[in-house]
């Protein structure tokens, strides 16, 4: 539950600058005022991530983003260039997922690997590799439809449908996967694996053993 509490935390963080520019930008039309919204909500998350005693380079990346953002459109002229840093990155991962998936490496268990330490210790567990694997191919699915959906409207221009989108929509959409594969997830990992080599498991078999 923790983790869902963190996923919940992370898509609110998100689109807060996400809301203060596209409220600000389909009130006004004009983009100064709107990257200004933009970017004091950006620096209030950061400033509440600080507080919060958490790593100060999760907060300045968090802002970094908005403020990469915000020197696109000043460049370009265009308010839809302000949500092109994130495709960017979601569509490279969209890229890449696939290929990570193939090779065994799912990007959500490099991510538990990295984030308790263990590395890819999760890869001679059989059933932990199935149930990243699965749970990480379900939310490509959903991402990738939701990012295919943001590339056709930055095409046509469209900034404040993708604001609208991203906040009323794929938000949304994020709280819920996360719930439902959390689930999927545990009900995939229910049982042990019984891996001679697996890290969570064997202890299990040699107790039963003796």
């Amino acid at each position: 539950m923790h983790l869902l509490r963190r996923v919940g935390a992370h898509v609110l963080e998100t689109a807060l600058p996400v809301i203060g520019f596209t409220v600000a930008y389909a009130t006004t039309r004009q983009i100064a005022p709107s990257l200004a919204a933009a970017l004091v909500a950006a620096a209030a998350v950061a400033l509440f991530r600080v507080r919060q005693a958490q790593k100060p380079w999760a907060a300045l990346a968090g802002f970094g983003v908005s403020a990469a953002a915000a020197a696109l459109v000043t460049a370009s002229g265009n308010a839809a260039d302000f949500f092109l840093p994130l495709l960017v990155m979601r569509g490279t991962l969209a890229v890449a997922t696939p290929i990570l998936l193939l090779l065994r490496l799912p990007p959500f268990g490099l991510a538990y690997g990295v984030l308790t330490r263990q590395g890819l210790a999760w890869r001679r567990c059989a059933i932990q590799l199935r149930a990243f694997t699965i749970v990480n191919l379900v939310w490509f699915l959903v991402d990738a439809t939701l990012t295919a959906n943001q590339i056709r409207l930055y095409l046509d221009d469209q900034a404040v449908a993708m604001g609208a989108v991203k906040v009323l929509i794929e938000a949304p959409t994020y709280l819920l996967s996360a719930v439902v594969l959390w689930r999927l997830y545990r009900r995939l990992t229910a049982r042990p694996c019984h891996g001679p080599t697996c890290p969570y498991h064997a202890h299990e078999d040699q107790a039963a053993a003796r």
